[in-house]
């Protein structure tokens, strides 16, 4: 197995993704509200770009079938039915639903990442499902989404996390990036909430009162959920 990770959105380019597996990570919060959806009994995620999609998507499927779910700048939608909190789509509320969800940088990830040969969503939650779906595969590629284009401490931590334990259960070779958030992982195993605290969009969280959100995103291997993008929706493999 060969292991690459990406380090934001905007760096997915069709060469580096086509026909490999790919795994988009958005900690904080998009894949772990993917995540928790699914696990929550969604039915299937619409990932889409914008806010005006997720609209026409809603009226052509009937409101009745389609929670609207999203954000933009960490902040819910106007006229959407939640914002990116996890807490947000309780059984109660997504069994057997459709989310449409737009974020300002999960979404856009995944929706860049079409090439794969296969897509699956991650994140701290579900990090040992993912590292089981794929440890069989020949070229993977973590993509940590980041935040308005830029390096983000926490998705390159997961990323990190999954590389390492890819290596030391298939003996997987990693790329310098891949190495080099392996390492970050490593030396912040004990806590990696602690590090992870110190990144400019978890303060930005935290100033929002979205606490309870962090605690969450931060739990390893809480979910034993792998979303995989098929025919345009996300749905459990």
């Amino acid at each position: 197995m060969n292991i690459d990770v990406i380090l934001s959105a905007r760096e997915i380019f069709p060469d580096k993704v086509k026909d490999k597996t790919v795994v988009v990570i958005d900690v904080l919060r998009a894949t772990s509200v993917m995540t928790t959806a699914l696990a929550n009994g969604a039915k299937q995620i619409l990932p889409v770009l914008t806010p005006e999609e997720a609209f026409d998507l809603q009226k052509e499927m009937g409101k009745e079938n389609v929670v609207l779910g999203g954000e933009r700048k960490a902040v819910p939608i106007p006229g959407f039915d939640f914002g990116n909190s996890p807490f947000s789509y309780s059984p109660e509320i997504i069994k057997d639903k459709t989310l449409i969800i737009t974020t300002t940088n999960g979404t856009r990830a995944i929706l860049n990442s079409l090439g794969a040969k296969k897509l699956l969503v991650g994140a701290f939650l579900n990090d040992r499902a993912i590292v089981e779906a794929i440890k069989n595969d020949e070229d993977v590629v973590f993509v940590a989404s980041g935040s308005h284009d830029h390096f983000t401490m926490e998705d390159s931590l997961c990323a990190g996390k999954m590389a390492h334990d890819l290596q030391v259960l298939v003996g997987a070779q990693l790329s310098d990036v891949a190495i080099a958030m392996a390492y970050l992982y490593e030396q912040n195993k004990n806590d990696i909430h602690a590090i992870g605290s110190k990144g400019k969009h978890y303060k930005r969280l935290t100033g929002l009162g979205e606490i309870r959100d962090l605690e969450y995103c931060y739990q390893s291997d809480i979910l034993d959920i792998v979303p995989v993008y098929k025919d345009g929706k996300l749905v459990c493999l």
